[in-house]
């Protein structure tokens, strides 16, 4: 039973550790993502004051394009941070539930 306990811990600590990989390289995808697009941004207004744009309808129209990809970036990542801690809680909520029947499976040999 104590090898059970321990092999549950150890798989715990697995799982956690893994997770938190999971959740960093999600982070670094996202903040790569997020530099690309800031780095369009910054391409496109420096474009538009070399070229004295500013106020031009086209220019306007890609701005705002620019803007709905960032907004769209954001969602993308905020749903995929949603989707893994979901994941997280449930595989939390399921190593729980081994845990607590362990728990139950020694309380009844004692």
């Amino acid at each position: 039973m104590k090898e059970k306990l321990q092999q549950l811990l150890e798989t715990l600590g697995s799982d956690r550790g893994e997770l938190r990989v999971r959740l960093h390289l999600l982070g670094l995808e996202a903040r790569e993502e997020l530099e690309q697009a800031e780095t369009k941004w910054q391409n496109m207004q420096l474009r538009l004051r070399d070229i004295g744009w500013e106020w031009n309808l086209k220019a306007k129209d890609e701005i705002h394009d620019l803007g709905e990809d960032v907004d769209k970036l954001q969602h993308k990542i905020t749903d995929k941070a949603e989707d893994i801690r979901l994941e997280v809680m449930e595989e939390i909520h399921e190593l729980g539930e081994e845990l607590t029947a362990l728990y139950q499976k020694i309380r009844s040999h004692l």
